[in-house]
């Protein structure tokens, strides 16, 4: 018996990616057509997970041979995720995803996030800066996915490599860095019959307290909405709601966190925590009942766009679905804009706009701390510029030094591991208050401009020579200078911090280069041996961000 669905998901795929994906490869006829639709389903899944459009989607593509069990690379720069996706097409529509295909996927994803990229096929040669970049970056998530055209999930059995993976690479309490999801016919279908836009959402009877109106130059409503019903659309729409957003929800992040943690904890004050969410419409209906009263009203949205709150919105989708009856008390502010038949640039201006306004981060309260003041006048007199405020230009780096350099490299002078790992971690909670520590730890009265000053020299000497050593390294000994460069720093910093003058003199640049490179290499061997020694199996990037496993490889190294 036919498959309508698959059927119709085939009809699709060949109206979106007819022309697009490149066969080129493909010599025997016999095989084109089932590669088009294996590498159509691929650049499907990246579709459905990052909204881009369909060329652009084509072109993540890597299905060939040496492809590591990986079918498409996609870097998603706005959500900041890699996605790395394996597609199988079942003919008929039947079955899942067996052990072995699972077990090379598994692989495929360790070997690209451990930077093994040795022998693969030139499509994923010429995506390693993507790769790279998002390997480096600390904001990167990587999303795996296995999209199929099978009619059941996998088995806990087909599951154990993933799951082995996940275990190894992410550690409980953080944040996650490696996802996986299991996209299937059905999933494929929905998201097809649906369309990716969002003119066809319809969200009725949306429950509106306190709510007020403004008239022009669009008419707009605004007030307070149950987090429980924005719970329901979540569950209901998923990314979908974002579709003119500039990201969709970004999973378990720090920030997603926070925001799980005030609803677990303090739901009633949720509204006065939150920032709220906003929604443009194509149209918005109030409805006759509780017409009379600002303390009730009741709405239709159409063709719902959520533009501000994808975090927010995302996270308690999440809860919702796990424990909606502890979302029951807390209310969330909300805007409701009808723009009518308004053209997109307004919706693209609004949306821009409310994405990029007034964000304002820890360390911009730095310049009211009189200390950074102090070290400024100081390093003045020595024809150093300290760019501590807010929207200083470094263009002059022979004489000047930056509030960023100085957080990270102070943090590194540090004998604490815990704010070592944070200037790895979470960099912005070294300045998160700048009342009390870990603030106060790095900057005070106490605090040398000497030090401080030489301490940039060599975070900047040591950078030198992590980007000279990356581009000749490879694998877990190259991610020893990607995920553990503040480490290296910070055992660098304290061999050289004991040399004469660095607490009471400004130091030249060759005399920090030399002493940089004196200690580089055998700071380097001596991390990467205890790694490899104690975390053999461990993701670098969660060893050096933990400070239980930076002290025991601290105490394995001279």
């Amino acid at each position: 018996m036919s498959n309508l669905n698959l059927i119709r998901v085939q009809a699709k795929l060949d109206d979106l990616f007819r022309g697009k994906i490149d066969l080129s490869d493909v010599k025997n006829p016999d095989e084109i057509e089932n590669k088009f639709y294996t590498r159509a389903l691929a650049a499907m899944a990246v579709v459905m997970s990052c909204g881009v459009d369909y060329g652009l989607a084509a072109q993540s593509v890597t299905d060939d041979y040496h492809d590591m069990g990986i079918d498409a690379i996609y870097n998603d720069t706005v959500q900041k995720k890699l996605i790395l996706v394996q597609s199988k097409w079942r003919k008929d529509g039947t079955g899942s995803v067996s052990q072995e295909e699972a077990h090379v996927f598994a692989e495929g994803v360790d070997r690209i996030i451990n930077l093994e990229l040795q022998g693969c096929n030139k499509k994923i040669a010429e995506k390693q800066p993507e790769i790279d970049a998002a390997i480096h970056d600390m904001d990167y998530q990587i999303e795996s996915i296995f999209c199929h055209t099978g009619s059941q999930g996998m088995d806990i059995y087909a599951l154990r490599p993933i799951n082995d993976l996940l275990g190894r690479t992410n550690i409980a309490g953080s944040n996650e860095l490696l996802t996986f999801s299991e996209v299937k016919l059905q999933e494929v279908y929905q998201f097809l019959a649906n369309g990716q836009n969002s003119d066809n959402i319809i969200l009725d009877n949306v429950v509106l307290t306190n709510w007020g109106m403004v008239d022009t130059p669009f008419k707009a409503y605004y007030g307070t909405v149950s987090v429980s019903a924005i719970g329901e659309w979540y569950n209901q729409y998923g990314n979908r709601l974002f579709a003119k957003n500039i990201r969709y929800y970004k999973g378990s992040t720090e920030v997603n966190q926070g925001i799980k943690d005030v609803l677990r904890n303090e739901p009633e004050n949720f509204f006065y925590y939150n920032n709220g969410i906003k929604l443009l419409c194509k149209k918005i209906t109030r409805k006759i009942l509780h017409g009379t009263s600002r303390e009730m009203g009741l709405f239709v949205l159409e063709g719902v766009s959520l533009v501000n709150g994808a975090q927010t919105t995302g996270t308690i989708g999440t809860l919702f679905a796990e424990s909606p009856e502890i979302l029951t008390t807390a209310n969330v502010l909300i805007q409701m804009i009808d723009l009518g038949d308004s053209d997109e640039a307004q919706a693209t201006q609004i949306t821009k706009l409310s994405n990029t306004q007034n964000r304002i981060d820890g360390k911009d309260f730095a310049s009211l701390d009189p200390n950074q003041e102090r070290l400024r006048m100081e390093l003045n007199f020595a024809g150093i510029k300290y760019l501590y405020k807010s929207g200083s230009k470094l263009d002059d780096p022979e004489h000047q030094i930056t509030l960023d350099e100085t957080i990270v490299s102070q943090a590194c002078l540090s004998e604490d591991l815990s704010i070592v790992a944070l200037a790895k971690g979470n960099v912005g909670a070294l300045t998160e208050n700048i009342a009390k520590a870990p603030y106060k730890l790095l900057f005070n009265g106490g605090t040398n401009s000497f030090s401080l000053y030489n301490g940039v020299q060599v975070l900047r000497a040591v950078d030198r020579l992590l980007k000279q050593h990356e581009a000749t390294t490879t694998g877990r000994r190259r991610l020893v200078l990607v995920h553990g460069n503040r480490f290296l720093l910070n055992r660098i910093l304290e061999k050289i911090k004991c040399s004469d003058g660095f607490d009471n003199k400004y130091l030249s640049n060759e005399r920090i280069d030399g002493l940089v490179f004196e200690h580089f290499q055998e700071q380097w061997d001596s991390i990467f041996s205890a790694m490899e020694i104690k975390f053999p199996d461990a993701y670098p990037s969660y060893i050096f961000r933990n400070v239980g496993r930076l002290k025991e490889l601290v105490d394995v190294t001279p």
